[in-house]
């Protein structure tokens, strides 16, 4: 029989006077603001990209435009996948691992409850709104990175010239004298279409996918036991594999050009190390 020092006791819970004013006043505020600011940059035309130069006739910028709706991949749909794939895996690994927590007489890694505003929150809703949470934020922080990065580059993307149309016999245009032409000389119809192609760097699909791709896989490398030896990895790998289908259909379809996305996938793994690593506690 065991003694009653050896068995477990179960932790009390504790009180706390600054869990749900740093949730109200602080955390929903970021989330929110974040989520506002997102909107003005990608919806409206209150910023418009930087104006850039290009070469007459450059074949790097003629190359075919796939509409937004014939996309593989259209953003709308990157944005759902990104967000509920990590988010449903968070929320199913947390739900599992709170129910063999609460079956186990001892668990050293379990997180008391905590009582705050006359609620007890237990660790499974405090774990999985505080991932989830940073999940959310890491995407809004890693489009408005991307957004403001594409709208003070301004640099071209591969079906520029196609949906630009140039008048290049306009006055002060010459392609032979000057074949660099730094005025904005677009006779496309499209506009929607000649400012995304003003907003390629770098590819926010590949910030997108990258960030929740890292995000994802340091979570599950930091929860799931070590004794799964092919679950961890195949999580991982089908995560990442996503992630690279996102950037790579951006380059066959000529969306981007391959540096955009390689420089995406920075963008958006670094954003995601640093919240797993800092904002995440590691998990």
């Amino acid at each position: 029989m065991m003694s009653p020092k050896s068995k477990a006791k179960k932790k009390p819970p504790k009180d706390s006077l600054t869990l749900l004013p740093c949730f109200y006043f602080v955390e929903l505020p970021i989330v929110l603001s974040s989520l506002v600011s997102l909107y003005f940059l990608e919806l409206t035309d209150v910023l418009s990209p930087a104006i850039v130069g290009f070469r007459c006739h450059d074949r790097d910028l003629s190359m075919p435009y796939v509409e937004t709706g014939d996309e593989l991949i259209p953003l709308l749909m990157l944005l759902s996948l990104a967000f509920a794939g990590p988010a449903a895996s968070i929320m199913l690994g947390e739900g599992l691992m709170y129910c063999m927590q609460s079956k186990l007489k001892s668990c050293p890694k379990s997180e008391s409850s905590i009582n705050a505003g006359g609620c007890s929150f237990n660790s499974f809703l405090r774990r999985t709104v505080r991932f989830v949470g940073v999940h959310v934020f890491g995407l809004l922080a890693t489009a408005l990175v991307t957004d403001v990065i594409q709208l003070a580059t301004g640099y071209h993307a591969p079906f520029f010239l196609t949906v630009c149309q140039p008048n290049y016999t306009a006055p002060g245009v010459s392609c032979d004298n000057n074949a660099y032409i730094t005025q904005d000389i677009c006779m496309g119809k499209d506009q929607y279409a000649i400012m995304s192609a003003r907003k390629t760097f770098p590819s926010q699909h590949a910030t997108l996918s990258g960030f929740a791709a890292v995000y994802i896989s340091m979570y599950f490398n930091a929860t799931i036991s070590s004794t799964t030896k092919l679950l961890k990895p195949l999580l991982v790998f089908a995560f990442c594999m996503a992630a690279g289908l996102a950037g790579l259909t951006q380059i066959t379809q000529y969306r981007s050009h391959p540096i955009d996305v390689y420089v995406g996938y920075l963008v958006g793994a670094g954003i995601g190390v640093y919240l797993a690593v800092y904002a995440g506690g590691k998990f």
